[in-house]
Formats: structure tokens, sequence, C-alpha cells
């Protein structure tokens, strides 16, 4: 066997140590898009289950007594503001 020879079969074991590291990293994006998808799905989840609380309220308000809508609108507005934190939270943190 030449020179040639020992560094051409020293580079393809290289070049196959590197194949199987990329595979790895491959594989281990393929499951931190899985694992980021399913957090955005419970995160989807607690805003719509937010957002039916929010309609809920609104609801409330509008079937309120005269001098009684303004605690239910405190508690609607304090709602709206949880699910806006939320939606930026969910944004910053995909961007």
């Amino acid at each position: 066997m030449t020179k040639k020879d020992d560094y051409l079969q020293k580079a393809q074991a290289q070049i196959d140590e590197l194949k199987a590291n990329v595979e790895q990293l491959s594989a281990k994006t393929e499951k931190m898009v899985a694992d980021q998808k399913i957090e955005a799905q419970k995160q989807m989840q607690k805003l719509e289950a937010n957002m039916e609380k929010a309609q809920a309220k609104l609801k409330e308000i509008s079937n309120s007594a005269e001098d009684a809508w303004q605690d239910a609108a405190k508690k609607f507005e304090t709602l709206t503001e949880e699910i806006g934190a939320s939606v930026k939270k969910f944004w910053s943190n995909k961007g």
C-alpha cells in the first residue's frame, strides 16, 4: 500500500465519522423540532382555553346588570392582558 492509499483510507474513515456525526445531529434536530412542536401545541391549547374564558367573560359582561358589569370587565381586561402576553411570549420564543 502506498502513502497515498494510506491517506485515502484515513480520509475515508474521517469522512465516515463526520457523516455519522452529521446524521446524529440531524436526528437530534428532528427530535428538537418535534419537541418544540409539542410545546407549541400545548401553548396553543392554553391560549385557546383562555380565549374561551375571555369569550365567556365577555358574555358575562353583556348579561350583567348595569351596576355589576364593571367588575366583570376588570376580570376580562386582566384575562385579555394575560392572553396578549402569552401570545407575545410564544412568538418571541419562536423567533
